[in-house]
């Protein structure tokens, strides 16, 4: 005979916050750009890798013009095909498919990495790798590519200064802001 469960019985309130963040991301897919689904997103990420140190777009900038300390190498964690479309200036693009640290080995361990990616998930992952790879100076930019430009931050191209991200796919283009769709 099967035991039924204790009445009463409560659940974990990691239960209901995974459901809450799952709630929000949901309804933030409804709305063009929408900083509700951005922040959902970055609540999951936070939780998922909370030891990943983050960084926001601002203060990548700030830290970028800041003569006292060491400008970050930017590591853009997308296909090819993606950076091609457009990236952060001056970034190093690392294909999430194949892995190839080669941009990276001109760099020292201690030297400064912000990794990115479009929404903001796989950049978190590839920040925990790098610094179970030895690196010890690695952020990650919080909400990826899509916070970046969806804040007014520029992105380029082959040809100069671009509008254009890749927005990877119907569900997750929902997060980036039309201006930017190609």
């Amino acid at each position: 005979m099967a035991k039924s469960p204790p009445s009463g019985k409560r659940f974990p309130v990691r239960t209901y916050v995974f459901f809450g963040v799952l709630a929000l991301v949901l309804l933030g897919f409804l709305w063009d750009g929408s900083p509700l689904g951005s922040l959902a997103v970055r609540k999951a990420v936070t939780a998922k890798f909370s030891t990943v140190r983050r960084v926001s777009p601002d203060e990548l900038v700030a830290w970028s013009r800041d003569p006292n300390r060491p400008p970050p190498l930017l590591v853009d964690f997308r296909p090819p095909e993606q950076y091609r479309m457009s990236h952060i200036d001056g970034a190093v693009n690392v294909d999430p498919a194949a892995p190839d640290l080669a941009g990276l080995r001109r760099v020292t361990p201690e030297t400064p990495l912000v990794v990115y990616d479009g929404p903001g998930l796989l950049g978190a992952a590839m920040v925990s790798g790098l610094s179970e790879a030895g690196f010890t100076r690695v952020s990650h930019l919080e909400g990826g590519l899509f916070r970046w430009v969806n804040e007014g931050h520029p992105v380029v191209d082959d040809a100069g200064p671009t509008t254009a991200v890749h927005p990877i796919n119907f569900w997750w283009g929902r997060l980036l802001k039309s201006a930017h769709h190609p």
